[in-house]
């Protein structure tokens, strides 16, 4: 059974973190022990809103921090190898974590991707076409 009794420092702590961090009150609530209402009307009081905002902020430059040196340590040497592929989606991650968090989100363009998409469909093509043939194996 959920208590009944104030939410504790330590609890209001942690659900005001959960929360910049996007998660929702009911899963905040399973997280904590608390009924989801519970967590809903501690996250609409002006003081919560007010830590979870800085907290978004701090997570926010803290992601864009990443992105950054994950962006920077993709060098020459890298780039031919699949750390560089890891890398550059970390850093995407990262990105795209930093711009929810800060309220910038990106505009989606899905003619930019199918166009992408068709630009790797090529160059597979080409590559699959620019490969030699063996002869089939007769016995």
């Amino acid at each position: 059974m959920k208590s009944k009794t104030p939410l504790s420092e330590r609890e209001q702590g942690k659900i005001e973190l959960l929360a910049a961090d996007g998660a929702p009150p009911h899963k905040i609530g399973k997280i904590v022990g608390r009924h989801h209402l519970t967590v809903e009307k501690h996250l609409a009081k002006p003081d919560a809103q007010e830590r979870i905002q800085n907290e978004k902020e701090q997570l926010s430059d803290l992601y864009r921090g990443k992105a950054r040196a994950c962006v920077e340590a993709i060098d020459t040497d890298k780039i031919g190898k699949s750390s560089a592929l890891q890398l550059a989606t970390a850093a995407a991650i990262c990105t795209d974590k930093a711009l929810l968090l800060s309220g910038d989100l990106p505009q989606f363009n899905v003619t930019i991707l199918l166009a992408a998409v068709d630009s790797i469909r090529a160059m597979r093509a080409a590559e699959e076409a620019a490969r030699p043939q063996l002869p089939p194996i007769t016995e």
